[in-house]
């Protein structure tokens, strides 16, 4: 009897031995497919790390695009939470606020461009709720921006 349990023992640590050597050996362990095939388009680390393979490119949807305030006289926004182009309207304002549709988990780190020539600087400010963008030009302004939050 302990020959035989001493046998399933060795067979049960050489197994996980190996089984843990094998997952160590991959570079991606996941990918979006749910396969151990590291050859897919997207996938991921053991630290769940994303990498992009192969030209792809991200796409975001939302439920609803978000709410433009104190952006001028009819703005209008093209987009999600995630990236949008922001076309703010006349009036002499310097400022626009975009509320998201979703709250971020934490406050999210946004990048921010002006699409239009001779705006000035920009300067953004993101809580998990809004991002508020000011420009230097009062005149109608193009801004394009992309946020993410770790949660």
């Amino acid at each position: 009897m302990k020959q035989l349990l001493r046998s399933l023992a060795f067979f049960f640590i050489a197994g996980l031995t190996f089984a843990s050597g094998f997952a160590v050996a991959q570079t991606i362990v996941r990918s979006v497919q749910q396969s151990q095939d590291p050859s897919g388009p997207i996938g991921f680390d053991v630290n769940n790390n994303v990498f992009f393979q192969r030209g792809v490119h991200i796409l975001s949807t939302a439920p609803a695009t978000p709410v433009l305030s104190a952006c001028g006289t009819t703005p209008t926004i093209v987009g999600t939470d995630f990236s949008a182009i922001v076309t703010t309207g006349t009036g002499a304002v310097t400022s626009c606020t975009i509320t998201f549709s979703t709250a971020f988990g934490t406050a999210p780190r946004c990048v921010v461009s002006m699409g239009t020539t001779n705006a000035g600087p920009v300067f953004a400010t993101a809580t998990t709720t809004a991002l508020t963008i000011n420009y230097a030009s009062a005149a109608s302004q193009i801004l394009d921006y992309v946020c993410t939050s770790n949660t």
